[in-house]
């Protein structure tokens, strides 16, 4: 199977979430189901890796800076009251952190996120504005 991060014309990538923007180290993607609303994909994008220990220590020091950046940007775009971090790779093996913001009362608020939840997807008007909030606030 193919790396949905290192193929450009993924369809499956495309299928679940899209290009928001480019790091220096990394691609952000946002999914489109938007149950954990904000959530996004922060893939290292130099070359394949299946691994965090697989990356030069200069590598491995951009990424994260990449990762805490797209945090923050999320947090202040939608008003998250904590970011949650995932990375796995069992089923796609690149190193990506799924970053899903969490408040109270939301879905699975205390506890880990979940990977199979309902699919919820945002009206393109809402997911233009989602967009252009997170893209903001990586200009800020």
């Amino acid at each position: 199977m193919e790396c949905i991060y290192c193929h450009e014309e993924s369809e499956f990538r495309r299928s679940i979430m899209e290009e928001l923007c480019t790091l220096p180290y990394s691609t952000v993607y946002v999914f489109r189901s938007q149950t954990y609303y904000g959530r996004c994909v922060v893939a290292f994008r130099l070359r394949h890796v299946n691994e965090l220990f697989e990356l030069t220590a200069e590598e491995r020091q951009g990424y994260m800076d990449d990762v805490a950046r797209t945090a923050s940007a999320i947090q202040r775009a939608v008003g998250a009251e904590k970011i949650n971090y995932a990375i796995y790779g069992d089923l796609m093996p690149h190193v990506h952190f799924h970053l899903v913001p969490k408040r109270p009362g939301a879905p699975d608020w205390g506890g880990p996120f979940r990977m199979d939840a309902p699919v919820t997807e945002l009206p393109e008007e809402e997911m233009r504005a989602l967009r252009a909030a997170l893209l903001r606030e990586f200009k800020a």
